[in-house]
């Protein structure tokens, strides 16, 4: 009776053929991923329906150049993600960061959204984009995409050799023309 019960947990959370999502609901960028400005590193792997990601945080610096004061962030993230078929996996949102430091204020928000489809056991392609819809963040031009702000569009593939290895590459257009 319990491996029943198991094998319908687990073909539950297997209905939905999306990527790996960071905690803003955005496809995770690899190519900067030990200097990640701004986020973490966490895997947000979305279930069927409404999916809330809530963060706050408290930070100050310390030495001689740092910034002043005790700084305060807050972020959301809502993603919703559905299957509309047993191979195609859609998911929409948004994400707000909010943060207060040394009485400066910062926001940053956006609109998300994933299409994923399962070609078979071992092939997942995706599709995804990212619309910035509020930022004024002061973050310098060359550093702006470690932290994956602005609008992207992009496309993955990734070959599963097992449920616990795979290979994705993926080609995104990024465009930080707002910052």
């Amino acid at each position: 009776m319990n491996s029943d019960i198991i094998h319908d947990i687990t073909s539950a959370t297997d209905t939905l053929h999306l990527p790996d999502l960071d905690d803003r609901g955005r496809v995770i960028s690899h190519s900067f991923y030990p200097y990640y400005f701004g986020g973490s590193w966490s895997n947000w792997r979305l279930h069927e329906g409404l999916n809330l990601s809530l963060g706050a945080s408290i930070f100050s610096q310390i030495g001689k150049h740092a910034y002043g004061g005790v700084g305060f962030s807050q972020n959301l993230s809502a993603q919703y993600a559905m299957a509309l078929s047993s191979r195609l996996s859609l998911a929409v949102g948004g994400y707000l960061d909010n943060m207060f430091w040394a009485n400066s204020t910062f926001r940053d928000a956006g609109l998300t959204a994933v299409l994923g489809y399962k070609f078979d056991e071992h092939w997942e392609g995706y599709l995804y984009g990212q619309k910035s819809i509020v930022t004024n963040i002061p973050i310098p031009l060359y550093i702006q995409e470690l932290n994956d702000m602005g609008d992207r569009i992009g496309a993955a593939i990734r070959y599963n050799f097992n449920p616990n290895f795979s290979v994705q590459v993926s080609i995104t257009r990024s465009y930080n023309g707002k910052l």
